[in-house]
């Protein structure tokens, strides 16, 4: 910790003697305009807020045995979400994370890096999480009994601690999980088993006949937003898909990807089920008690001294033909430029900015009209108002 100190310590004393017209902002402010709010700028002036935390609930999950039961299984595949099933789940790395926020620009929804922008895109979406990206929009209401709605859909009876909010305790669902299905059971309690989060309830509940949503679409607003959010100089974490925000970087740019060990031959074949690309990330090699973890400036030293040939800017290309169909079904939505909605969140995706990820030649991209009101729109309003 002493000699990480020392090194901020430096790192402000270099900064402060830097003529202005080398800073970390642009030239002309037309583009970038949150600047000064930016954590990359607290870095900059030797402010390091330091690492984000991760919220989320990977390690319940990843410690727990997967699902085999096939009466939910079948209702996870009619939903579109037997891609995600397939995800693995591990650590999350979160020095990783933190650098590629300070990279991030909520105004034109990339990550400027030294050989250009670079951003996830619906196309990351679909082949790393195999989750639908064309469909309906996920839209519905957010003022509903909770109470209720937990007790006819998941079959649970909550209070105050149980559910906060929107929000019902993980512990409780793997509660309701462990308890396992009787043979027997009913198709109305074989539906409570297959449901989850309170605020998706409502999308799930025709199972028998589910709409086709765009649950990827919905996942990329969710993580655009949280990215944008976590800027801020005085942010302390970041919530959204942050497995694939890791998975993405790590097939990227592998020069980030710890070690990897070659899995067999037959890894990927039959007996095992379809599976999205991030599949493969299970024979990367866990680094969470290593001391040789890489730190946040490690990561921060590597990015700014990569090379052009170190960013892979189309990885997937020998894989396509090999995907489940589930991971490329919706390939002709990939570059399309076009608002991502979830329920209220509502983020542009910019494919325009990034076209070297889709094989073409990238040239000035026009310019972005990101409307800084949508970010204001968190839900802490009174209900019907904001």
């Amino acid at each position: 910790m002493a000699s990480r100190k020392i090194l901020m310590e430096s790192m402000a004393a270099v900064a402060a003697e830097i003529p202005d017209e080398f800073g970390p902002g642009p030239m002309e402010g037309l583009v970038l305009r949150f600047i000064k709010e930016h954590r990359a700028c607290a870095v900059w002036e030797g402010k390091d807020p330091g690492e984000l935390t991760c919220r989320g609930r990977n390690d319940e999950f990843r410690k727990r045995p997967p699902m085999v039961d096939d009466r939910v299984l079948d209702i996870v595949k009619r939903v579109g979400l037997e891609g995600l099933h397939r995800t693995p789940s591990r650590e999350i790395d979160h020095n990783l994370i933190t650098t590629f926020v300070e990279r991030w620009r909520p105004e034109t929804h990339t990550f400027h890096l030294p050989h250009g922008e670079t951003t996830i895109t619906l196309q990351d979406v679909e082949v790393l999480l195999g989750i639908p990206i064309d469909g309906e929009a996920m839209v519905g209401t957010t003022d509903l009994t909770w109470a209720a709605e937990c007790r006819d859909m998941l079959g649970i009876t909550t209070n105050n601690v149980v559910l906060k909010g929107q929000r019902i305790q993980i512990k409780r669902l793997l509660q309701k999980v462990d308890q396992g299905l009787p043979d027997d059971a009913a198709e109305v309690v074989v539906h409570q088993y297959a449901r989850v989060h309170t605020m998706w309830l409502q999308m799930l509940r025709d199972l028998n006949n589910p709409p086709r949503y765009s649950w990827g679409s919905a996942c990329l607003a969710w993580l655009y937003r949280e990215l944008c959010r976590a800027t801020d100089r005085g942010a302390s974490q970041i919530g959204g898909a942050l497995l694939l925000v890791q998975y993405w970087a790590w097939i990227r740019f592998p020069f980030l990807c710890p070690r990897m060990n070659l899995p067999p031959d037959d890894a990927f074949g039959p007996p095992f089920a379809p599976s999205p690309l991030s599949i493969k990330t299970v024979w990367v090699v866990s680094t969470k008690n290593s001391p040789s973890e890489i730190c946040l400036v490690r990561y921060r030293q590597l990015l700014d001294s990569m090379h052009p040939n170190q960013v892979v800017w189309q990885p997937y290309e020998a894989e396509l033909g090999h995907l489940p169909a589930f991971c490329v079904a919706g390939r002709d939505v990939w570059t399309a430029r076009v608002p991502l909605v979830c329920f209220w969140l509502v983020e542009k995706h910019t494919p325009e900015r990034v076209v070297r990820q889709f094989g073409m030649v990238q040239e000035i991209p026009p310019n972005v009209d990101t409307d800084d009101a949508l970010h204001a729109i968190d839900l802490k309003g009174k209900i019907n108002v904001n």
